[in-house]
């Protein structure tokens, strides 16, 4: 009785040990932003809800050894065959390819975003045409499947449904979900793994597709001769296994492995202004599509697999900002065209900056001023607007709400 009351003592004692460490290496890890939100804050009574919810995001972002912590739990995950990690957030497909779900019951109700994109139309100038440009969802339709159990989130048919109400509205669209399967792109390589992102090579394919569709709106063909749509009059750089995405970054690399990245920028001559501003950071380069484009440090990055500076895909345009404007100085007569857009969108309109002349862009979710207005007070011959199917929520259509 003895023996067993002490094994219960030290179990009690080693696993009290364990905690106390622990917290106190949180304490060290998370006291430098804890302190920097605390010397920030605004300590006005009606904004404590929103500082108690910044110190708890710092905390929980400044874990120790966090993401040691989620590699662990799914490896363990993957040894029992789970297709699904924390509550679905993040599921498996067949294929192995993770996805972001929920449980629904039907398509989402789009009318009133669809309302907004034909109040922005009606706002324009009558010169200036309006085409949405809606990327395709992570799950491709007569492709990918999902194990039983695992939710369906009905993003294509909203998307459906939201296509529609627009066409009724009269207005151009154009469904990259459509020939997809027929890209020439196995099916297996048209996403990421561990991201909810297309492949490169898959927005390649879709500027493609933008360029012929705008050949059949404009006398002039944007690219007669069918040069600056071929990807062999383009580098093709591979790395492998070197992309840890968004959802891989939520189940660790254990669960799903890691993803090769390709990077593909022009053989030919180019010459670029590139400008971006967000919030308070703003910056501005000059040169060849690579370097003004272009930022390879997410590709040279060491020892932070799962930070946000180290996600590839934001090597096009670097990442989602505010506003972005490109001046192609080599095609001074092209169109000047601006895109409202979600993060699927950047690649892909990367490389329609080579046809075009000037291309400003606008993340509705960082850009604080009047879409609107910038659209109706800017000389524009096209605007874009090109949200996924899984963002078709009212957070990226800020504007032309019914009052």
């Amino acid at each position: 009785m003895h023996n067993f009351l002490a094994k219960k003592r030290i179990t009690a004692f080693l696993f009290i040990l364990v905690l106390v460490t622990l917290s106190v290496l949180n304490m060290i890890q998370s006291f430098g932003p804890i302190k920097q939100t605390l010397a920030s804050g605004d300590y006005d009574i009606s904004e404590t809800k929103g500082l108690i919810h910044q110190l708890d995001a710092d905390i929980n972002e400044h874990v120790f050894e966090k993401f040691g912590f989620v590699e662990a739990y799914g490896y363990l995950q993957s040894l029992m065959w789970k297709n699904e990690e924390n509550n679905f957030e993040v599921v498996k497909d067949m294929e192995g390819k993770l996805h972001y779900t929920y449980f629904a019951t039907g398509p989402t109700y789009t009318k009133d975003l669809s309302d907004r994109v034909a109040a922005l139309g009606a706002n324009l100038d009558p010169q200036t045409k309006l085409t949405y440009v809606m990327t395709p969802d992570k799950y491709v339709r007569g492709y990918t499947t999902f194990p039983d159990g695992i939710p369906y989130n009905y993003n294509n048919e909203t998307a459906d449904g939201f296509l529609a109400n627009l066409k009724q509205d009269g207005i151009d669209t154009l469904d990259l979900r459509e020939g997809l399967l027929e890209s020439g792109i196995p099916a297996k390589d048209l996403f990421f793994t561990t991201d909810h992102h297309w492949k490169i090579k898959t927005a390649f394919w879709a500027f493609g597709q933008l360029v012929n569709h705008l050949d059949g709106m404009y006398a002039k063909p944007l690219d007669p001769d069918h040069y600056y749509t071929d990807i062999h009059n383009y580098n093709v750089i591979p790395y492998e296994g070197i992309f840890i995405g968004s959802q891989g970054r939520k189940a660790g690399k254990y669960f799903a492995g890691a993803d090769d990245f390709d990077l593909i920028y022009p053989k030919f001559k180019t010459n670029y202004s590139f400008y971006f501003k967000t919030g308070e950071t703003e910056a501005a380069l000059n040169g060849r599509f690579e370097d003004a484009l272009l930022t390879t440090y997410p590709l040279n990055v060491q020892g932070a697999t799962y930070d946000l500076t180290a996600d590839k895909y934001f090597t096009y345009l670097y990442g989602n900002q505010g506003i972005v404007h490109v001046v192609n100085k080599d095609n001074p007569d092209g169109l000047k065209v601006m895109f409202i857009k979600d993060s699927l969108a950047v690649p892909m309109i990367s490389f329609l900056s080579t046809v075009v002349s000037e291309i400003y862009v606008i993340d509705p979710r960082y850009y604080t001023e009047d879409i609107m207005d910038f659209a109706s007070n800017t000389e524009l011959d096209h605007v874009f607007v090109s949200i996924s199917p899984q963002d078709l929520v009212e957070e990226f259509f800020p504007y032309g709400a019914k009052d």
